[in-house]
């Protein structure tokens, strides 16, 4: 993935060091279907165990042979767009012989030629990781596979295929059942500069002074300036209890401080919903699992029982989740008609609808979008935009928009990848493109530091004005 990619698709970080995967529009799964953790928890690491040898090692190099053939099975069969198995190759060789110089053990052997059909290709590879397996006792077997798998996964080349670690895995599970815990500072995070752009209520960042548009210059000994967004988050999150000494350099004064917060367990609703004066405002930072459903139902309809004049949905951020969640949702906001196409990987095309759809909405509508607005959540504001039914304001969305599976492998690790290209209802392209505003509208540092939201600061004015025509229109047409 390009480094600009994954710099953006870790600005939809639900909170600094809850690193979710690009939303995950997720096609029926034998497992639950999102994904979030993209990144391996930081902090401080265990002690090494001892190295495998004799018996023990020939078990761990076999189970983690078979992981690989699994992954790079799945690769090849399933990806939408069918990959070169000896790119695949090529990539997993030279990923394992940088993970042996990075634990400085100085390999001889040059990266392998790899030639012939898929049959070869895996054979050659299959001896070449056993081959460094045996060699290397240093380094886990494990250490190597996951390397490999890594690399292959990223030769896809597309926001929604990534390997994942087993304890990636069990976070991505959690996230299907919207149970996101981990151990963190409670802020979210947006770059090329590390800014800070929310702060969660009651979190450790809050109790420790930080607020938006303060820029966090170093992590402990680490400066940020040549950081992407998710190596920062591998350097702050960590487990609760632990301290984190950051460099921070203040909004408005741009005095520099150093602040050590101490981790904790950071636990947010995927739903938020509160009154800014006379208009309703909702946040969706996900869609995990049918209750969000529910959730920003009743909060829709309780804002209008409370008389708003509009409301305000904000998906800023949003890194997606569930299609059918996504799906069912939609269907409280836009008349029956076309949502999204599926394209697979034969090239074969099928229009998805919502049916006996039920629209709630009897207030105008205002959707903010930004560029951290990922998969589902960009699905659903395009359909705001093609059903008109609202207005969409702020920046350009992530363009990260796919059908993926997560497919557990047998070591515990698993494989997210992309199964089908998802266009919008009306045919738009939406992976590597985005949904633009129908207002552009920057989140600007300035803002920030001043303690204001320009984004949102609009939606409200937009409709204020719209729910002011739409009483003139109202009464000019009365009796």
């Amino acid at each position: 993935m390009p480094d600009k990619a994954r710099a953006l698709l870790f600005a939809v970080l639900l909170a600094l060091l809850v690193a979710p995967l690009p939303g995950v529009v997720a096609a029926q799964t034998p497992s639950p279907p999102t994904a979030p953790t993209a990144v391996p928890t930081a902090g401080p690491s265990p002690t090494p165990a001892a190295p495998l040898t004799g018996a023990a090692r020939a078990s761990a190099i076999a189970t983690e042979l078979a992981a690989i053939q699994e992954g790079w099975d799945l690769l090849l069969d399933r990806f939408f767009d069918p990959l070169d198995p000896l790119e695949l190759a090529r990539a997993g060789d030279e990923a394992m012989l940088t993970a042996l110089r990075d634990a400085d053990l100085n390999p001889t052997e040059a990266p392998l030629s790899f030639g012939g059909d898929r049959a070869a290709a895996w054979a050659a590879f299959a001896a070449r990781f056993q081959g460094l397996a045996n060699k290397y006792e240093a380094i886990e077997p494990r250490a190597l596979a996951y390397a490999a798998l890594s690399a292959m996964s990223d030769a896809a080349d597309d926001t929604h295929t990534h390997f994942l670690t087993p304890r990636q895995y069990q976070e991505h599970l959690a996230w299907t059942r919207g149970d996101v815990k981990y151990g963190g500072i409670g802020a979210r995070l947006r770059g090329p500069v590390l800014t800070i752009v929310e702060v969660f209520t009651g979190s450790p960042a809050e109790l420790g002074g930080l607020r938006p548009g303060d820029q966090i210059l170093q992590v402990d000994d680490a400066p940020t300036q040549d950081l992407r967004v998710d190596q920062a988050v591998l350097l702050v999150r960590g487990p609760e209890g632990t301290p984190v000494t950051l460099t921070v350099q203040r909004a408005g004064t741009g005095q520099r401080e150093q602040i050590t917060l101490t981790r904790s367990e950071i636990q947010m609703p995927f739903v938020e919903s509160r009154i800014i004066g006379d208009l309703g405002y909702i946040r969706l930072r996900g869609f995990p699992e049918p209750s969000v459903i529910d959730s920003v139902e009743r909060a829709v309809l309780a804002r209008q029982a409370q008389g708003v004049r509009g409301i305000v949905f904000d998906l800023r951020g949003n890194s997606g989740g569930r299609l059918d969640v996504g799906s069912r949702l939609l269907s409280r906001f836009v008349p029956s008609g076309p949502i999204y196409q599926e394209v697979d990987r034969r090239g074969r095309q099928a229009i998805r609808n919502v049916r006996s759809g039920s629209p709630i909405l009897t207030v105008p509508l205002a959707v903010l979008i930004d560029e951290g607005t990922a998969s589902m959540g960009e699905i659903f504001a395009v359909n705001i935009r093609e059903h008109q039914v609202g207005r969409l304001i702020g920046t350009g969305t992530m363009g990260s928009v796919a059908a993926s599976q997560v497919l557990p492998l047998s070591d515990g690790a698993a494989l997210q990848l992309s199964v089908m290209q998802i266009l919008s209802g009306q045919g738009a392209r939406l992976n590597r493109v985005g949904v633009q505003p129908d207002e552009e509208v920057e989140l600007r540092l300035e803002d920030l530091q001043a303690g204001r939201d320009g984004q949102l600061d609009r939606a409200t004015a937009y409709l204020r004005d719209a729910a002011q025509q739409r009483n003139v229109a109202s009464s000019r047409s009365g009796p």
